[in-house]
């Protein structure tokens, strides 16, 4: 009995470093083809994000701010002259920022919309424009943000090489800021069928002007138009709450 337990365990911790090389190495056509499930099992439902260094001080304000549609599918497909009901754009990091102030022993779940912000507006960023322009357009009842499941076979005749590698980053990278989204709707209004999100980068005052900043800020703005509200098991639901 002993043997077997140590065959297995042999076995388990064997396939678990070769998945981590797998993960960790550079992109090949057999890493391609399995990265589905190396982001299932080493991300998780939502994106890590785990660095192994603390960031930078921060130059810029980042939020998250979201917006879902309550009527069904079909309807929020339509828009708002088949009757579609939307509620209000909510600042979802601001809320989150709420619960850090004076608070030294804030856990990471004050800040996970801005962390999605800040890796999600890079690869928006390594987009072109082109393609940035598809991503703020709906992709709903089902169909991809950029018409093709970008692991597919078929991506790689739609998309040229030199950017399907963009595309399949930023693919991921927007999944967990949908799956967030969702999520949040979820606990904010009951769930929606769609999520609508906007990144938000504004610049921080100078040291100089803490006290008294600008009633203005210079703000810049990436749109992820309406997609599919993502749903989760049970024991994902329970983790979120």
């Amino acid at each position: 009995m002993t043997l077997i337990v140590l065959v297995v365990a042999a076995m388990v911790g064997a396939g678990h470093i070769a998945a981590t090389l797998a993960f960790t190495g550079p992109s090949t056509p057999i890493k391609t083809s399995l990265q589905p499930e190396l982001n299932r099992y080493f991300l998780g439902p939502l994106d890590q994000g785990w660095n192994l260094f603390a960031p930078g001080p921060y130059s810029q304000d980042e939020y998250l701010v979201v917006r879902g549609c309550t009527s069904s599918p079909e309807v929020c497909a339509e828009g708002s002259d088949a009757g579609a009901e939307f509620t209000e754009w909510h600042n979802v990091t601001a809320e989150e920022m709420e619960s850090l102030s004076g608070n030294i022993f804030a856990n990471r779940e004050t800040r996970q919309s801005k962390a999605i912000v800040g890796r999600l507006w890079g690869a928006m960023s390594d987009l072109n424009d082109d393609l940035r322009q598809e991503v703020a357009q709906p992709a709903v009842l089902g169909e991809p943000p950029f018409g093709v499941d970008v692991y597919s076979a078929d991506a790689a005749e739609s998309i040229p090489d030199g950017e399907l590698s963009d595309v399949r980053l930023y693919q991921r990278l927007e999944d967990s800021a949908v799956g967030f989204a969702s999520l949040y709707a979820l606990s904010e209004w009951g769930g929606v069928s769609m999520v609508e999100i906007q990144l938000v980068r504004g610049a921080v005052p100078d040291f100089s002007e803490r006290h008294n900043p600008p009633e203005e800020k210079a703000e810049n703005r990436m749109y992820i138009g309406w997609r599919d509200a993502q749903t989760f098991d049970e024991d994902t639901m329970e983790v979120w709450k």
